[in-house]
């Protein structure tokens, strides 16, 4: 039972970040455009999860998405699915670069980008190490953000306001759609999870499904209380907007609490990103670290700041692409012992994330 429930905070920590943050405002450029793209973009990923599952518990090793690919669809394949997936990576850290200053805004005026360079210098030099000094307590900074995110909504609901909602015009309606899919991505927590419940159809059910509900609830019932609040004030990052609608006191917490989070996430990715250097293409360790450090470093230059849709491309243009890819691997697994979906509905949900790379293009056009 302990492992169970283990299971479940694992995907929800995995999955809660940065993403929340930019739901609201998603919400206001999208309109309710946005519920659409809410009940699709999780109904399809929770799918994309007990696939994942499968492939997961057939193989019985322990991959990244580029050794996964290589695995089931050949080598070949291996170095174009590894350069999308670096590259997926970088801009999630590029997304944290501009999230952070804008982050600590309110309670702290400093040069954004002084802040930015300061972040990647910081980051380059922890991830110079061997062991990620955060290992242990990224999962519970998550889980108490998540209670953050509870107490918060369960105090803005009783003051929602109608005409915050009816006064929204959608100018964007497609931008929620990416920010979505990053919002609720989170399918690399199953290895973790194959680890502590091993070979077991019913309890990866239940953990994925309990998990997506949680989630689901959560995102939905934030997004309402956020919105119905403030309206049309919601910034990019959701926290600037919250001056004086909370006690600084409370305010600076969370402000603390939610970069903690944002940076020690940081972190592990981009050992992450190292280590598949040295795993994958044998590269020796140092060199690895320069290259997973210099688009870092390169980014807190860049002078783009427009958060949401960043991140909106982020999800729409190469998470989709990951999808894509692990669905195939479900396709060309011989057969399926633990979750069988008609190949017709995998093909389906294919074809919702191959058009959903157009949408990513799209939304790039619109305001």
């Amino acid at each position: 039972m302990i492992n169970f429930i283990e299971s479940i905070l694992i995907i929800t920590s995995t999955i809660i970040g940065l993403g929340v943050f930019v739901l609201p405002y998603s919400y206001v450029k999208s309109g309710n455009f946005y519920w659409l793209w809410f009940i699709l973009v999780t109904s399809s990923l929770f799918i994309l999860h007990l696939a994942y599952s499968e492939i997961i518990l057939q193989i019985k090793k322990k991959h990244n998405l580029p050794g996964l690919a290589e695995e089931i669809l050949g080598r070949n394949l291996k170095k174009y699915i590894w350069f999308i997936d670096f590259w997926s990576t970088q801009l999630v850290f590029w997304a944290y670069l501009l999230a952070i200053p804008n982050i600590l805004s309110p309670i702290l005026s400093v040069n954004p980008f002084l802040i930015k360079l300061l972040t990647a210098i910081l980051v380059i030099f922890i991830i110079f190490l061997k062991i990620n000094p955060f290992a242990k307590i990224d999962s519970i900074l998550s889980l108490i953000l998540l209670s953050i995110f509870i107490f918060l909504t369960i105090h803005f609901l009783p003051q929602v306001k109608l005409e915050n909602f009816i006064q929204i015009q959608p100018v964007n309606p497609l931008i929620s759609y990416g920010v979505l899919i990053f919002a609720f991505t989170g399918y690399s927590s199953l290895q973790i999870v194959y680890d502590l419940i091993g070979v077991n159809k019913k309890k990866f059910l239940y953990v994925n499904l309990i998990s997506f509900l949680l989630i689901g609830i959560l995102y939905a019932l934030f997004t309402i209380s956020i919105v119905g609040i403030l309206g049309n004030k919601v910034s990019p990052e959701t926290i600037s907007a919250l001056k004086g609608a909370i006690k600084d006191e409370f305010l600076i917490f969370i402000i603390v609490l939610a970069l903690l989070n944002i940076f020690t996430t940081f972190v592990a990715l981009a050992f992450y990103l190292k280590r598949g250097l040295i795993a994958d293409f044998n590269l020796n360790e140092n060199l690895s670290w320069f290259l997973t450090s210099l688009p870092i470093l390169i980014f807190s230059f860049l002078g783009f700041n427009n958060l949401a849709k960043l991140i909106s491309t982020i999800g729409s243009l190469f998470i989709g692409v990951n999808v894509i890819v692990i669905l195939l691997c479900y396709l060309k697994l011989k057969q399926k012992e633990f979750f069988k979906f008609p190949n017709s509905l995998i093909w389906l949900v294919i074809c919702f994330y191959f058009v959903g790379l157009l949408i990513g293009l799209l939304a790039e056009f619109l305001g």
